[in-house]
């Protein structure tokens, strides 16, 4: 059992009102794929599990354990309380809410700088401030921010205190790693790169907080540098972001489908290794779900 417990926040839910970026005016390409459409909406929740999803794989492989306070299916916006009350029975040691900001109702971008912001509430202690602080300097040193507002109170900002700081007995903060009411910020909100990078600063931020020693991912090695196509023979196959038999699936491939494959790699956590495919994402290379095209 690792030593400290950290509270996951990752706010709101996909239906949550409001909580969406203005719509699109194009379609929204990221490496070349299309990943939101024009005339469709990014939900800050997209952001936030994708962010805060990273943040977990990066604090159990620093030897630091978490809970998620929300509800994953993000069907329903998990109550402020419910999500204070878990962090408190569990006894975490930090609470981390993840979210994305806006500077008015969505109805449209605007023409503004937007940047980070990291909340604590009023009258908190000694160690939310620490933690606070230790969060705003590693991502303002780690992320390219056109501008930082640095840590702030809640109230300063909002004009009242945010409950899940207010609930919850141990130290925590909300961050606010940008505007989705400013274009070039929105953009960022899908990019599974970009959401890694800020958790790992998080991360990072955490461990100094702890005293705990960083540990950086271990890059997979690459087996194979060929070119070649594979078929899948499953009827259904899944599909992962990194080299990570533990992580979720972000899609399916369906029997039959020939894909193009890059490199096998060494997959963590067991099970085969994997195919890294052209489109960056990685599959298994059990010969029972694929094979190889000759």
């Amino acid at each position: 059992m690792a030593k400290y417990l950290v509270g996951i926040d990752a706010g709101h839910g996909m239906n949550t009102e409001g909580k969406r970026t203005p719509v699109l005016t194009e379609d929204l390409y990221i490496d070349g794929k299309l990943v939101k459409k024009k005339g469709q909406c990014i939900h800050e929740f997209e952001w936030n599990i994708g962010v805060s999803e990273y943040l977990a794989k990066a604090l159990e492989r620093c030897g630091i354990d978490y809970i998620y306070l929300m509800d994953k299916d993000s069907s329903t916006d998990t109550p402020l309380s419910t999500r204070a009350s878990k962090a408190n029975k569990t006894k975490c040691d930090i609470v981390v809410s993840d979210h994305y900001n806006a500077f008015g109702g969505c109805s449209s971008f605007l023409d503004r700088k937007g940047g980070l912001l990291v909340l604590r509430t009023q009258n908190c202690s000694s160690k939310s401030i620490k933690l606070g602080e230790l969060v705003a300097n590693q991502l303002e040193e780690d992320i390219d921010y056109g501008y930082s507002y640095g840590l702030r109170k809640d109230v300063d900002i909002s004009g009242f205190t945010l409950g899940i700081l207010r609930q919850t007995n141990m130290p925590a903060i909300l961050i606010e790693y940008g505007f989705m009411d400013v274009l070039k910020e929105a953009k960022l909100m899908l990019d599974a790169k970009y959401q890694k990078k800020c958790a790992e600063s998080v991360c990072k931020a955490i461990c100094k907080y702890f005293g705990v020693a960083y540990k950086k991912e271990s890059t997979p090695t690459t087996s194979n540098k060929t070119k070649f196509k594979i078929k899948v023979l499953s009827n259904t196959l899944n599909v992962r972001k990194i080299a990570d038999w533990n992580t979720d699936p972000v899609t399916k491939v369906k029997k039959g489908q020939w894909l193009e494959v890059v490199a096998e790699v060494d997959a963590k956590n067991g099970k085969t290794n994997m195919y890294k495919l052209e489109s960056g994402l990685y599959i298994t290379t059990s010969p029972k779900y694929v094979e190889i095209v000759k």
